[in-house]
C-alpha cells in the first residue's frame, strides 16, 4: 500500500519480460564428477586445445565427440538435464495440434572446460540454440566472496540501456535492481546452470591454482515430422 494524500492506493507491482536461469543440482554427482574429473584432465594432457577465441584455457571442439571419449557419466548427467528441459519448456500457440504440449530434448553441442590460474571466458551468446548450460566438475577455489574469481557472469539482455539513461536512477523493487548490470553467480561441484542460448555470459578471470572443470551444453527440441 501507498499512502498517498491521505489515501491508500495499492500498486500491483509485476516484473516482466523475466529471464529464466535454471539452477539444479545433479543427483549422485560425487560419483559423476570423480570419473568425469578423471576422463577430463587426461583429455587436456594428451589432446590440444580447442581453437576458440572466447576462451583462455583449455577447451575440447564444440561438437558431441565428448559423448564417446567421457562415456557413461556424461550420458548419467544428461538424463536430469533433459527432464529438466522437458519440463519447463512446452509448445505455443503457433503450433498447430500442439499447444501446451512437451517437446523432447536433444543434446547438439557438448564440451569441457578447464581452466587454470588466469583462465576466463570472454562474452558470448550460443546462437542456434533454444537451452543452453555448464555443470560444474570441479569449481576449484571459486567462493562465494569471489576472491578466486571464476564466477559465471550473467548479463542483462537489454544491456546497459537501463543505466545509460539514467544512471542515478533504480526502481525501489529489489528484484529490479539488476535493470542494466550483470549477475555472478559462484557455482558449486555438482550444480547445473542452463539458460536460453540467446543470454550473454561470460566466466570471470579466475585467478585459483586448483583447475576449474566445466562441461557446457546446448539442446535442441526434437521436432517429429508429420
Amino acid at each position: 500500500m501507498l499512502a498517498f494524500m491521505a489515501r491508500e492506493m495499492e500498486i500491483n507491482v509485476r516484473p516482466i519480460f523475466s529471464t529464466p536461469l535454471l539452477v539444479f543440482t545433479v543427483p549422485d554427482h560425487e560419483q559423476i564428477n570423480a570419473q568425469l574429473r578423471r576422463a577430463i584432465l587426461e583429455r587436456e594432457a594428451s589432446t590440444p586445445a580447442y581453437s576458440d577465441y572466447e576462451v583462455v584455457g583449455w577447451s575440447s571442439p564444440h561438437d558431441l565427440s565428448m559423448l564417446d571419449w567421457a562415456g557413461e557419466p556424461l550420458k548419467r548427467l544428461f538424463e536430469p538435464v533433459i527432464e529438466v528441459a522437458t519440463q519447463v519448456t512446452e509448445f505455443s500457440e503457433r503450433a498447430p495440434g500442439t499447444a501446451g504440449r512437451r517437446p523432447g530434448w536433444q543434446v547438439v553441442e557438448v564440451w569441457s572446460n578447464v581452466q587454470r590460474k588466469g583462465g576466463s571466458n570472454a562474452a558470448h551468446p550460443h546462437p542456434g540454440s533454444f537451452w543452453s548450460g555448464v555443470y560444474y566438475v570441479d569449481v576449484g577455489d571459486i567462493s562465494p566472496d569471489s576472491k578466486c574469481g571464476g564466477e559465471l557472469q550473467l548479463f542483462d539482455p537489454r544491456g546497459c540501456l537501463p543505466r545509460m539513461l539514467a544512471p542515478y536512477l533504480r526502481y525501489a523493487m529489489p528484484e529490479l535492481h539488476d535493470a542494466g548490470r550483470n549477475i555472478s553467480f559462484s557455482p558449486t561441484a555438482g550444480q547445473c546452470v542452463m539458460f536460453p542460448g540467446w543470454l550473454f555470459h561470460a566466466v570471470a578471470t579466475y585467478t585459483g591454482t586448483a583447475p576449474r572443470i566445466s562441461v557446457a551444453f546446448n539442446l535442441d527440441p526434437v521436432l517429429t515430422a508429420k
